[in-house]
């Protein structure tokens, strides 16, 4: 476990490079949901909160299971709104990057709030993780179809977290029953 640990904080450390960290760089053109899809795997700040999201939800399990990544998907899409209004929300990237951090944080330690709590925490960063994605939109792009796009990669994203989890449980399970 305390190898997991030391790989999770090595991985989110690598977020707080520029070179790791340019997926929200508010120049993009995307126009279509392909472009919408892609964006979110470019950069491994969204991919590591999006990750600990999935694993943190397989850990939590009963509502927090489906609740945490709907939550997400959902405020992340009104947070997009918010950004193609073009409104400035001040130290979004450093929110962006810290989400990263703490949801890390949170799915390795295994941390237990109320469900209230967990899914106000999980809307929080959501928030500022779309409106980033609204925010670097040009006129010419298609929000609907663009948002689809980046709403199913985020998604497919937390599946790929709650398989993770499944996978570090099974591997501690065998880990602690086959004793060689």
């Amino acid at each position: 476990m305390k190898t997991y640990l030391s790989k999770l904080t090595v991985l989110f450390l690598a977020t707080l490079t520029p070179n790791f960290a340019h997926a929200h760089s508010m120049q993009m053109t995307a126009i279509d949901c392909l472009s919408g899809f892609i964006h979110p795997l470019q950069g491994l700040d969204h991919i590591v909160a999006m990750l600990a999201v999935g694993v943190w939800a397989m850990q939590l399990r009963g509502h927090a299971l489906w609740l945490l990544p709907l939550t997400f998907i959902s405020v992340m899409g009104l947070g997009g709104l918010l950004g193609i209004t073009g409104l400035a929300v001040s130290s979004a990237e450093l929110i962006i990057l810290l989400s990263g951090l703490v949801l890390s944080v949170l799915a390795v330690k295994k941390v237990r709030f109320s469900l209230k709590i967990n899914v106000l925490i999980v809307a929080f960063f959501a928030f500022f993780h779309g409106y980033a994605h609204g925010y670097e939109l040009t006129d010419s792009a298609n929000f609907l179809s663009y948002s689809l796009g980046f709403m199913i990669a985020t998604a497919l994203l937390h599946g790929m977290g709650m398989i993770l989890s499944l996978l570090v449980q099974a591997t501690l399970y065998v880990k602690n029953t086959v004793r060689l």
